[in-house]
């Protein structure tokens, strides 16, 4: 640069931080890493993912232990240095019944933290916006009262022939509901499927909860608030990300709770305030906004 050449240094083994080539030279160099059956790589730099899918926990973490197994022998082999400390373990479902199963998956001997996700119920309630499967019901459930008593529908007083394949299932085969009463109906449905106990949210209700006017960066505080998920202390040292999970003000758990109803560090909001949106709880949202 400006004719200033840099001097030449002996490189022994991995790759100058910066250099033009380095991400080429690491990709060829570990283009070969292996492959597995029913499990999916998504490589991006020296990130790797890997991903199956099962109907069982069981098969998931006997097939990623598995892989992460041959890995560090790929990785010894290459001199490469695997780093399960840094390495999450995710599992994504719709069975409420295993909303609290774990996935118990090591790596080197060491077991891998897992990030929980938001609760499913939570996510719709925050939303204003009934679980599909309770949408897709009710349009069901409408449909069959348009072919009973609408006689422009293409299957009015319609023979119908038997069911061949079980997996396949008509509209046919649900209850009618009229058209007028499908939010209701909806409504309904949806309050016997949530069974969460959850206070600082809505109940179901499709529309979006209090707060919506807020600034962007304030309506996600308020929401990981409401769902009792964020940055705290305790989340990250789970995370690799702190040592600990101790609190400035002295308490050696800071979870969302502690911040929200104990910590002497900031104001104080329950649940009823964050549900309302009101003044305290946009209060404690400008104080942690930047913090969780």
């Amino acid at each position: 640069m400006d004719v200033r050449k840099s001097r030449w240094r002996l490189q022994k083994n991995g790759l100058p931080q910066g250099s033009v080539l380095a991400p080429t030279l690491f990709n060829i160099y570990t283009n070969d890493q292996p492959e597995f059956d029913l499990t999916r790589r998504f490589i991006y730099a020296d990130d790797l993912c890997l991903a199956t899918q099962s109907t069982s926990f069981n098969a998931i973490e006997t097939r990623l232990t598995d892989a992460l197994s041959s890995l560090s022998n790929y990785y010894t082999e290459n001199s490469l240095n695997a780093n399960p400390s840094k390495t999450q373990v995710c599992a994504f479902h719709l069975n409420n019944h295993q909303a609290n199963t774990k996935l118990e998956i090591t790596w080197n001997d060491q077991p891998l933290n897992e990030l929980r996700p938001t609760a499913l119920p939570l996510l719709y309630r925050t939303a204003g916006i009934a679980p599909p499967d309770i949408r897709r019901q009710t349009h069901e459930s409408t449909e069959k009262h348009k072919q009973e008593t609408d006689l422009r529908h293409p299957l009015f007083d319609h023979s119908y022939p038997r069911a061949r394949l079980k997996s396949r299932k008509s509209f046919r085969t649900v209850e009618s509901v009229q058209e007028d009463q499908a939010a209701s109906h909806r409504l309904e449905l949806w309050n016997t499927w949530d069974k969460t106990t959850n206070e600082a949210i809505q109940p179901p209700k499709e529309q979006l909860p209090s707060g919506r006017e807020l600034p962007r960066k304030d309506w996600v505080t308020l929401n990981r608030a409401r769902v009792k998920v964020g940055k705290t202390a305790s989340t990250l040292q789970k995370w690799k990300v702190r040592p600990n999970s101790e609190c400035p003000c002295g308490n050696q758990n800071k979870t969302m709770d502690h911040i929200l109803f104990e910590c002497t560090e900031g104001p104080h909001c329950t649940d009823q305030n964050l549900r309302d949106c009101t003044d305290a709880a946009q209060a404690w949202i400008t104080h942690w906004r930047d913090k969780i």
